[in-house]
C-alpha cells in the first residue's frame, strides 16, 4: 500500500494522524485540568491551571525549527515524512507514561508542567510532519475536502480525549486514563508503519526498498529563503496582520481558563470534571463543526474580514453578556450555552483567520510565512493563558468580602471581551489587492530573469 497511489490510503493515514493530535490535546487541555481543579481546588486555582493550558502551546511554537529541520534531515528510502512521523507517534506514547505511578498530583505541579511541554513538543512535531506528508501527496483537487476532514478528525480526537477520557478517568483513575491513550497513539502509529508514502520505499528501516526519486526534493539556498521571507512581510498588510494574530487570542485564552475553574470551583453546585468534559468534548462537537462549515461558506460569499469580525466579535460579544449576568451563572443552562457559543463563534472565527493567512502568504517562501502566521497564533493564545491567573487577582478586590472571588471572575469576562475588540480594527487595514498586486510583480520579475 502506498499513499501517492489511493487516495483511500490518503485519507486513513492523514486522519488516523490528525485523531492522534486531538487525544491528547483533549485530555490536556480539557480533562485533566477539570480533575485537578475540582479534585484540588486549593492546590489548583486558575494561575496554575493558566499554567498548564499554556505549557500545552508553548512548543506549538517550534513549529518555526521543526519544519527546516525535517526537510533538511531525514531517512529517504523510508520516504520524506514517514521516518519523522512514526519517531514522533512514539515518544507522544512514550511521553505520557510519567503520568503512571505519578501518586498525588497536587504535589506534583512541576512534574506535570515538564510533561506537558516534553508530549507537546512530539506533538507540534508530529503536526508539521503531517502537514508537510499532505503538501507532499494530496492532489490539487483534494486540498479542501481533505482540509475539512483532517480538522474534523483532530475535532473527533479531541472529543475522545476529553469526554472520553473523562468517563475512564472517573471510572479507573489517572494510570488507566493514561493507559488507554498511549494504547490508542501506539495503534494509529501502525498506520504510517505499514502504509507507504510511495511504492518500492522501505517499510522499516532494515526492510527491502529504496528512495524513491520523487523525494529528491529540490533544495534552495537558505539565503535565498530567507530574503523572500522578508520580502513578504514588507507589506504593510502583512506587517499589521502580524499584530492581529499576536493580539487576537489574548481573550480565548483567559476566558478558557477562567472558564474551566468557575465551573469545577465556584458554581454551586460544581460541575464535576466528567460534566465540564461532556459539554466542552462532546456536546460542542457539532456546534464547532456547523461553525466551521459555515464559517467557510460565508468566508467565501461575504470576505475573509467580515468573517472573522463576526466570529471573534461575536465571541467578545457573548463574552460580555456573561460578564453581565453573574446571577445566572448557577443556571446550568445559561453557561453550557455560553460554552457552546464561544466555541462555535472560536471556530468561525479560526476558519476566516486561516483562510486569511493562506491568501495573504506569498512570495517562494509562502508556506514559511504561513507558518509564521500559525505560531503567533500560539503566541496569542498562550499569552492568555499565563495571563489569566494574574489578571484574575489583579481584579480581587477584598471589600467585596465573601463575593470577592465572583466579583473577580465577572470583571475578569468584562476583560475577556474589551480586551477581544481592538484587535478587530487592524483588520480594516488588511488590504488583500496590496498582496495580488506584489505577487503580480513578482511573477513578472521572476518572468524576466527567465
Amino acid at each position: 500500500m502506498a499513499m501517492a497511489d489511493s487516495r483511500r490510503q490518503r485519507i486513513i493515514t492523514l486522519c488516523g494522524l490528525y485523531v492522534a493530535q486531538g487525544v491528547p490535546w483533549g485530555f490536556m487541555l480539557i480533562t485533566l485540568p477539570s480533575y485537578l481543579a475540582f479534585e484540588y481546588k486549593d492546590q489548583f486555582g486558575v494561575d496554575e491551571i493558566g499554567k498548564l493550558k499554556a505549557i500545552i502551546l508553548i512548543p506549538w511554537s517550534f513549529k518555526l525549527i521543526w519544519a527546516p529541520l525535517m526537510d533538511t534531515y531525514t531517512f529517504r528510502p523510508m520516504g520524506r515524512r514517514r521516518p519523522w512521523i512514526i519517531g514522533a507517534e512514539l515518544m507522544m506514547a512514550v511521553s505520557l507514561l510519567g503520568f503512571i505511578g505519578l501518586g498525588d498530583p497536587s504535589e506534583k505541579l512541576q512534574l506535570i508542567l515538564f510533561m506537558y511541554f516534553l508530549h507537546n513538543c512530539f506533538a507540534s512535531l508530529q503536526d508539521v510532519c503531517t502537514d508537510a506528508l499532505a503538501v507532499d501527496i494530496l492532489l490539487p483537487e483534494e486540498h479542501g475536502q481533505m482540509n475539512g476532514m483532517m480538522w474534523g478528525s483532530k475535532l473527533v480526537g479531541k472529543g475522545i480525549g476529553a469526554w472520553g477520557l473523562a468517563v475512564v478517568l472517573d471510572i479507573g483513575g489517572l494510570e488507566a486514563c493514561v493507559a488507554v491513550q498511549v494504547g490508542l497513539l501506539l495503534l494509529i502509529m501502525l498506520i504510517p508503519m505499514f502504509i507507504l508514502e510511495r511504492q518500492g520505499e522501505k517499510r522499516l528501516p532494515w526492510s527491502a526498498g529504496q528512495a524513491s526519486e520523487i523525494t529528491a526534493a529540490i533544495v534552495r539556498k537558505p539565503t535565498e529563503i530567507f530574503r523572500a521571507y522578508l520580502r513578504a512581510f514588507s507589506l504593510t498588510t502583512t506587517l499589521i496582520f502580524v499584530l492581529f494574530t499576536l493580539a487576537k487570542l489574548i481573550g480565548s485564552g483567559v476566558n478558557e481558563t477562567i472558564t474551566n475553574t468557575l465551573c469545577t470551583q465556584e458554581l454551586s453546585p460544581r460541575w464535576t470534571p466528567v460534566e465540564f468534559s461532556r459539554v466542552t468534548g462532546l456536546y460542542a462537537f457539532p456546534s464547532i463543526m456547523i461553525g466551521a462549515v459555515l464559517g467557510g461558506m460565508m468566508a467565501d460569499r461575504f470576505g475573509r474580514r467580515t468573517i472573522l469580525i463576526f466570529g471573534f466579535g461575536g465571541y467578545a460579544l457573548v463574552a460580555l453578556i456573561f460578564a453581565a449576568c453573574p446571577g445566572m451563572w448557577n443556571e446550568r443552562w445559561f453557561t453550557t450555552s455560553y460554552v457552546l457559543l464561544y466555541e462555535t463563534l472560536g471556530a468561525i472565527g479560526s476558519v476566516g483567520f486561516l483562510s486569511m493567512a493562506m491568501r495573504i502568504s506569498w512570495t517562494t517562501a509562502a508556506a514559511t510565512v504561513f507558518t509564521t502566521y500559525m505560531t503567533l497564533s500560539n503566541v496569542s493564545h498562550v499569552v492568555g493563558n499565563w495571563l489569566a491567573g494574574p489578571v484574575l487577582k489583579m481584579l480581587t478586590f477584598s471589600k467585596y468580602g465573601d463575593s470577592a472571588t465572583l466579583v473577580s471572575y465577572e470583571l475578569t469576562f468584562w476583560f475577556v471581551g474589551l480586551v477581544t475588540f481592538p484587535p478587530l480594527l487592524l483588520l480594516f487595514f488588511v488590504k488583500q489587492d496590496e498582496v495580488r498586486e506584489a505577487r503580480e510583480t513578482l511573477a513578472a520579475e521572476t518572468e524576466a530573469v527567465a
